[in-house]
């Protein structure tokens, strides 16, 4: 009797495109003396700023989330990004994205250049921003990585 060989199958990286309407936004800043290890934070201080935006998912529908919660955090690393000699050289997501055990949110977390964050606060404020469109992996154990997002007045055919 013959014997079927096995073949490997690789991981097949599926993209999916997340629509979401905003209907809510806050933020969230911290500065402070760094009391982290220095080579697991550089620098004397310790800054943050998450820009947080709530809404509903468009597409696809989700059985296990009907809520979206976007975290848009400024990443200095990313500020060189456009000169021939970046601090980060190469990247396979900018964020990432999970429902977390026994929630309705799906929760998206994104980086994005520190001088971009106040340009998107600042179209959020008068309310020029009403849909997000996010792309990445699609979900799998209910998590995912985030290749990119746009933020519009108007939703993206």
């Amino acid at each position: 009797m013959a014997r079927k060989k096995k073949t490997n199958k690789k991981d097949v990286i599926i993209k999916e495109y997340y629509e979401i309407e905003v209907k809510d936004w806050e933020v969230s800043c911290h500065f402070g003396i760094n009391t982290a290890p220095k080579d697991l934070i550089p620098g004397l201080f310790w800054e943050g700023s998450t820009l947080i935006l709530t809404g509903g998912i468009i597409s696809p529908l989700l059985d296990k989330a009907n809520r979206v919660v976007i975290q848009i955090s400024a990443n200095p690393q990313l500020d060189d990004h456009w000169q021939s000699k970046p601090t980060i050289i190469s990247a396979k997501a900018i964020g990432w994205m999970e429902i977390p055990r026994g929630d309705d949110r799906l929760i998206f977390n994104c980086s994005v250049p520190s001088q971009s964050l106040l340009f998107i606060a600042i179209a959020i404020q008068v309310g020029k921003i009403k849909y997000v469109s996010i792309s990445g992996t699609k979900l799998k154990w209910r998590r995912g990585t985030i290749s990119s997002i746009n933020l519009s007045t108007h939703r993206e055919e």
